[in-house]
């Protein structure tokens, strides 16, 4: 009973976000307009690159739905960082850790509620651009059922990362650079724009023992390939939640205890 109440309060949060950010989705216009260049720019790269048939199992109509998948859910994160870190530069942190609920479980309702509604915005728009151009798609109503599970546990490895970046802020007066480094990571060894299938096999080896390609590559696949690689990577994606969410509770709430509030 207890547990519901707290969990109540989480659920409201995200009702209202999600609400809001519904309403206001006209927002989301220059977003798409740059999701539907990014699919226009990269088919004429990949259509050159598989002339010649098949590579690793991708052929080109299976390479742009995996880009499509992985593009809606990079686009969709919502980049809460900035407000933490701004947060704890102003001390505005000391007023909600002294509310009547969990910070860290706050910026989770926001974001995911955020991040949720442009994920699937971004997957309506990007598949109708795909069914008009390719005519087809290699998805199944359970696939997409699956994908977007395994996306939603991706997206809350992202946020484990974006919690930490933010609360760099209680070490560092700038915490841009790390979201710039993480990134990069997400682009390359995530499988943002090429599977990690294409990579050597030393480079996949490696990727596969990271957390980022279960951010990215692991829904994107299981959007493809359906119940197989979903029971193959979601465990997985749970391990690195419990770990990186575990780190990132150990390591806020023993920065909050030696917190220095700047603007206040």
């Amino acid at each position: 009973m207890i547990l519901m109440k707290r969990a109540k309060k989480y659920l409201t949060i995200f009702k209202i976000t999600f609400v809001n950010d519904l309403m206001y989705s006209r927002n989301f216009i220059g977003q798409f307009m740059f999701f539907g260049l990014f699919l226009f720019v990269y088919s004429f790269l990949w259509r050159v690159v598989f002339k010649d048939g098949q590579i690793e199992g991708f052929t080109f109509m299976k390479m742009m739905w995996y880009f499509m998948f992985t593009e809606s859910i990079m686009l969709a994160k919502f980049v809460f960082y900035r407000e933490m870190a701004q947060d704890i530069k102003t001390g505005d942190i000391a007023y909600h850790l002294n509310k009547p609920y969990s910070y860290m479980l706050f910026m989770y309702a926001k974001y995911m509620s955020s991040s949720l509604v442009r994920m699937f915005m971004n997957l309506l728009f990007g598949s109708l651009i795909l069914f008009v151009t390719l005519h087809e798609a290699p998805i199944t109503p359970i696939n997409i059922i699956l994908g977007i599970i395994s996306s939603i546990t991706g997206l809350t490895i992202n946020f484990t990362f974006y919690f930490l970046i933010g609360m760099a802020a209680l070490w560092f007066e700038e915490n841009t650079a790390f979201h710039f480094i993480y990134s990069k990571f997400l682009f390359t060894v995530g499988g943002l724009f090429i599977p990690i299938e294409f990579f050597p096999d030393w480079l996949k080896a490696l990727s596969d023992k990271l957390p980022f390609m279960y951010i990215l590559n692991a829904p994107a696949k299981v959007y493809i390939e359906g119940v197989e690689e979903f029971f193959r990577v979601f465990p997985i994606q749970i391990l690195n939640i419990c770990i990186w969410g575990g780190l990132v509770w150990v390591l806020f709430y023993a920065g909050t205890k030696r917190l220095n509030i700047n603007g206040g």
